[in-house]
């Protein structure tokens, strides 16, 4: 058994997320994509088990929202609850923040996170036509984060 501890990014962290990022999408440079995240993202929360980073999400905020850039997670640890964590630290804080949406895109394919994104109250806002470099549409998805009152219920 371990414990997962949601904490603040640390440079330390990096080979691990990258690690994590090419496992977990289909990216040509996942060094790449971690210097995006960290030249765009406002902020990356990571899963600490103690020994390694199991996930990682990556959020902008902007006017008046925040946008989930990534959330992945390491595919052993996969569904345990690791990305229902990191998601719902990203809604308390984005609410903290006095946020009133958060965002994300999600592939049209991947039906396991719009499920879990669908639990925690996102609902499909629109479709993105070839938005991925593969061809691939995807949906985006909103949260009112007006909507969201008690991160502690069950669903969350």
């Amino acid at each position: 058994m371990y414990s997962v501890i949601i904490r603040p990014f640390d440079a330390r962290d990096s080979s691990d997320i990258i690690r994590i990022d090419s496992e977990s999408f289909r990216t040509m440079n996942p060094t790449y994509d971690l210097f995006i995240y960290m030249t765009y993202g406002s902020e990356i929360l990571v899963a600490d088990i103690g020994n390694a980073v199991v996930g990682y999400v990556v959020v902008s905020y902007r006017e008046g929202e925040a946008k989930i850039m990534s959330v992945a997670v390491k595919k052993e640890f996969r569904n345990k609850g690791i990305g229902k964590m990191l998601l719902k630290e990203v809604i308390r804080r984005a609410k903290d923040r006095g946020l009133k949406r958060l965002t994300l895109e999600v592939r049209v394919s991947n039906r396991v996170a719009q499920e879990l994104y669908k639990k925690l109250g996102f609902e499909i806002a629109g479709i993105l036509e070839s938005y991925y470099s593969d061809g691939e549409s995807a949906y985006l998805m909103h949260l009112n984060l007006d909507k969201v009152d008690n991160l502690s219920q069950p669903w969350v």
